[in-house]
Protein backbone atom coordinates (compact mmCIF):
# COMPACT_ATOMS: atom_id res chain seq x y z
CA UNK A 1 0.00 0.00 0.00
CA UNK A 2 1.77 3.81 -1.14
CA UNK A 3 1.30 6.15 1.33
CA UNK A 4 1.22 9.74 -0.10
CA UNK A 5 1.50 12.00 3.30
CA UNK A 6 4.09 13.55 3.96
CA UNK A 7 5.78 13.01 7.00
CA UNK A 8 7.20 15.57 8.99
CA UNK A 9 10.56 16.17 8.71
CA UNK A 10 13.45 13.67 9.71
CA UNK A 11 16.79 12.76 10.11
CA UNK A 12 18.52 9.79 8.63
CA UNK A 13 22.13 8.71 9.32
CA UNK A 14 24.21 7.54 6.54
CA UNK A 15 27.45 5.51 7.31
CA UNK A 16 28.59 6.83 3.83
CA UNK A 17 32.19 7.85 4.31
CA UNK A 18 33.33 11.34 2.45
CA UNK A 19 35.01 10.40 -0.96
CA UNK A 20 37.45 12.93 -1.46
CA UNK A 21 38.17 16.58 -0.66
CA UNK A 22 40.19 19.05 -2.70
CA UNK A 23 41.86 21.53 -0.29
CA UNK A 24 44.01 23.36 -2.85
CA UNK A 25 40.54 24.08 -4.69
CA UNK A 26 37.64 23.54 -1.73
CA UNK A 27 35.84 20.86 -3.51
CA UNK A 28 34.67 17.76 -1.35
CA UNK A 29 32.61 15.04 -2.45
CA UNK A 30 30.69 11.80 -1.37
CA UNK A 31 27.40 10.35 -1.10
CA UNK A 32 24.35 11.45 1.21
CA UNK A 33 22.19 8.41 0.39
CA UNK A 34 22.59 5.08 -0.21
CA UNK A 35 20.10 3.45 -2.52
CA UNK A 36 18.57 -0.26 -2.44
CA UNK A 37 19.75 -0.92 1.02
CA UNK A 38 17.91 -1.76 4.60
CA UNK A 39 18.84 0.66 7.22
CA UNK A 40 18.41 0.55 10.84
CA UNK A 41 15.07 2.28 10.82
CA UNK A 42 13.75 -0.42 8.43
CA UNK A 43 14.00 2.23 5.54
CA UNK A 44 15.04 1.27 1.91
CA UNK A 45 15.55 4.15 -0.26
CA UNK A 46 14.66 3.65 -4.00
CA UNK A 47 16.93 5.17 -6.96
CA UNK A 48 14.90 8.11 -8.24
CA UNK A 49 13.54 8.75 -4.87
CA UNK A 50 15.35 12.10 -4.89
CA UNK A 51 14.45 13.29 -8.44
CA UNK A 52 11.91 15.62 -8.55
CA UNK A 53 13.70 17.00 -5.03
CA UNK A 54 16.88 17.67 -7.18
CA UNK A 55 14.86 18.84 -9.92
CA UNK A 56 13.12 21.65 -8.35
CA UNK A 57 15.14 22.45 -4.80
CA UNK A 58 19.13 21.40 -6.31
CA UNK A 59 21.76 23.46 -7.57
CA UNK A 60 20.42 24.06 -11.12
CA UNK A 61 16.41 24.30 -9.06
CA UNK A 62 16.36 27.23 -6.34
CA UNK A 63 20.00 26.12 -4.65
CA UNK A 64 17.98 25.62 -0.91
CA UNK A 65 19.28 22.45 -0.28
CA UNK A 66 22.18 23.19 2.23
CA UNK A 67 25.47 21.03 3.37
CA UNK A 68 25.15 21.45 7.16
CA UNK A 69 27.81 20.72 9.61
CA UNK A 70 25.31 18.54 12.50
CA UNK A 71 22.35 19.39 11.02
CA UNK A 72 23.01 22.91 12.76
CA UNK A 73 21.09 25.66 10.83
CA UNK A 74 23.54 27.73 11.43
CA UNK A 75 26.97 25.84 10.82
CA UNK A 76 27.02 25.62 6.99
CA UNK A 77 30.42 24.60 5.60
CA UNK A 78 29.75 24.40 1.65
CA UNK A 79 27.64 25.30 -1.21
CA UNK A 80 26.13 21.94 -3.01
CA UNK A 81 27.48 22.56 -6.71
CA UNK A 82 26.29 18.93 -8.27
CA UNK A 83 23.77 16.99 -6.72
CA UNK A 84 22.91 13.71 -8.85
CA UNK A 85 21.39 9.92 -8.10
CA UNK A 86 24.67 8.11 -9.32
CA UNK A 87 24.37 4.94 -11.03
CA UNK A 88 28.21 4.34 -10.43
CA UNK A 89 27.96 5.14 -6.86
CA UNK A 90 24.47 3.59 -6.08
CA UNK A 91 23.38 6.61 -4.54
CA UNK A 92 23.05 10.64 -4.09
CA UNK A 93 26.28 11.79 -5.05
CA UNK A 94 27.05 15.25 -4.34
CA UNK A 95 29.89 17.76 -4.91
CA UNK A 96 30.27 20.71 -3.03
CA UNK A 97 32.46 24.48 -2.64
CA UNK A 98 33.65 24.56 1.03
CA UNK A 99 33.34 27.96 2.53
CA UNK A 100 35.91 30.77 2.31
CA UNK A 101 34.42 31.54 6.25
CA UNK A 102 36.41 30.31 9.08
CA UNK A 103 33.50 27.44 9.94
CA UNK A 104 34.41 26.37 6.36
CA UNK A 105 38.25 26.29 6.74
CA UNK A 106 37.99 24.67 10.22
CA UNK A 107 35.55 21.96 8.46
CA UNK A 108 38.15 21.14 5.50
CA UNK A 109 40.86 20.44 8.66
CA UNK A 110 38.71 18.64 10.34
CA UNK A 111 38.08 16.32 7.43
CA UNK A 112 41.60 15.87 6.52
CA UNK A 113 42.51 15.22 10.14
CA UNK A 114 40.16 12.23 9.83
CA UNK A 115 37.04 13.99 12.27
CA UNK A 116 34.23 13.88 9.83
CA UNK A 117 33.08 10.40 8.34
CA UNK A 118 29.97 10.28 7.53
CA UNK A 119 26.51 12.06 6.22
CA UNK A 120 22.75 12.45 7.40
CA UNK A 121 19.86 14.00 5.22
CA UNK A 122 17.50 16.07 6.76
CA UNK A 123 14.22 15.33 5.15
CA UNK A 124 10.21 14.65 4.74
CA UNK A 125 9.32 11.39 2.82
CA UNK A 126 6.27 12.49 0.12
CA UNK A 127 5.67 8.70 -0.96
CA UNK A 128 6.43 5.55 0.70
CA UNK A 129 5.44 1.84 0.09
CA UNK A 130 5.37 -0.90 3.05
CA UNK A 131 6.98 -4.65 1.12
CA UNK A 132 6.12 -7.38 3.57
CA UNK A 133 8.69 -9.62 1.78
CA UNK A 134 11.77 -7.38 2.51
CA UNK A 135 10.09 -6.26 5.92
CA UNK A 136 10.62 -2.20 4.79
CA UNK A 137 9.27 1.03 4.14
CA UNK A 138 10.24 1.67 0.49
CA UNK A 139 10.72 5.53 0.29
CA UNK A 140 9.53 6.31 -3.04
CA UNK A 141 10.07 9.84 -2.95
CA UNK A 142 12.04 12.24 -0.40
CA UNK A 143 12.12 16.08 -0.02
CA UNK A 144 15.43 16.78 0.90
CA UNK A 145 16.35 20.03 3.23
CA UNK A 146 19.69 19.49 3.87
CA UNK A 147 22.75 17.16 3.63
CA UNK A 148 24.86 16.68 6.38
CA UNK A 149 28.67 15.77 7.46
CA UNK A 150 28.78 14.63 10.93
CA UNK A 151 31.94 13.99 13.51
CA UNK A 152 32.03 10.68 14.99
CA UNK A 153 30.78 12.18 18.50
CA UNK A 154 27.92 13.68 19.29
CA UNK A 155 27.74 16.52 22.25
CA UNK A 156 25.15 14.69 24.20
CA UNK A 157 27.04 12.32 26.09
CA UNK A 158 23.56 9.50 25.80
CA UNK A 159 24.32 9.48 22.46
CA UNK A 160 28.13 9.93 22.06
CA UNK A 161 29.05 7.28 19.25
CA UNK A 162 28.03 7.53 15.31
CA UNK A 163 29.29 4.60 13.04
CA UNK A 164 31.90 3.28 15.14
CA UNK A 165 32.40 -0.63 14.79
CA UNK A 166 33.94 -1.18 18.27
CA UNK A 167 35.72 0.10 21.13
CA UNK A 168 39.03 0.23 19.73
CA UNK A 169 38.14 2.14 16.86
CA UNK A 170 36.51 4.49 19.88
CA UNK A 171 39.94 4.83 21.41
CA UNK A 172 41.22 5.44 18.19
CA UNK A 173 38.96 8.06 17.57
CA UNK A 174 39.60 9.44 21.33
CA UNK A 175 43.74 10.01 20.51
CA UNK A 176 42.59 11.24 17.38
CA UNK A 177 40.24 14.42 18.27
CA UNK A 178 42.68 14.90 21.20
CA UNK A 179 45.37 15.50 19.16
CA UNK A 180 43.66 17.63 16.85
CA UNK A 181 42.68 19.91 19.77
CA UNK A 182 45.93 19.97 21.14
CA UNK A 183 47.87 20.93 17.65
CA UNK A 184 45.73 22.08 15.83
CA UNK A 185 45.37 26.43 14.41
CA UNK A 186 41.31 25.89 14.22
CA UNK A 187 38.91 28.74 15.71
CA UNK A 188 38.47 29.06 19.32
CA UNK A 189 34.70 28.45 18.65
CA UNK A 190 35.70 25.18 17.10
CA UNK A 191 38.24 24.01 19.21
CA UNK A 192 36.00 24.78 22.38
CA UNK A 193 32.93 22.80 20.81
CA UNK A 194 35.32 19.58 20.11
CA UNK A 195 36.49 20.06 23.48
CA UNK A 196 32.90 19.43 25.38
CA UNK A 197 32.88 16.25 22.60
CA UNK A 198 36.51 15.01 23.73
CA UNK A 199 34.87 15.08 27.38
CA UNK A 200 31.66 13.51 26.24
CA UNK A 201 33.88 10.57 24.57
CA UNK A 202 35.98 10.26 28.24
CA UNK A 203 32.92 9.31 29.93
CA UNK A 204 31.79 6.73 26.97
CA UNK A 205 35.42 5.44 27.36
CA UNK A 206 35.25 5.07 31.05
CA UNK A 207 31.86 3.42 31.41
CA UNK A 208 32.92 1.16 28.55
CA UNK A 209 36.40 0.36 29.82
CA UNK A 210 35.08 -1.44 32.98
CA UNK A 211 33.46 -4.13 30.65
CA UNK A 212 35.48 -4.65 27.44
CA UNK A 213 38.19 -6.60 26.58
CA UNK A 214 39.57 -4.86 23.73
CA UNK A 215 41.19 -1.41 25.65
CA UNK A 216 44.78 -2.04 26.75
CA UNK A 217 45.14 -1.24 30.42
CA UNK A 218 48.33 0.90 30.17
CA UNK A 219 45.40 3.69 28.24
CA UNK A 220 44.11 4.11 31.71
CA UNK A 221 46.37 6.94 33.05
CA UNK A 222 46.41 8.48 29.63
CA UNK A 223 42.65 9.16 29.19
CA UNK A 224 42.42 9.78 33.11
CA UNK A 225 45.12 12.70 32.27
CA UNK A 226 43.40 14.23 29.53
CA UNK A 227 39.75 14.12 30.74
CA UNK A 228 41.70 16.31 33.73
CA UNK A 229 43.08 18.46 30.72
CA UNK A 230 40.02 19.09 29.16
CA UNK A 231 38.02 20.14 32.53
CA UNK A 232 40.79 22.99 33.12
CA UNK A 233 40.70 23.60 29.27
CA UNK A 234 43.55 23.20 26.62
Amino acid sequence: MSNTTERPRLVKSIPMPIQDVDQKQGIITGLFAHFDSKDKHGDIIQKNAFKKTILENGPTGTNEIAHLLDHKGDKAVAMIKVLEESNEHKGLYYESKIGTHELGQDFIKMVDSGLIKFHSIGYSVINETFDKSAGANILREIKLYEGSSLQFIAANHNTPVLGMKSFVEVMDYFYLLEKFIRTSDATDETLKSLELKLISLTEYIKAGSTTLDDVKADNTKTIIDIINKSKNGF
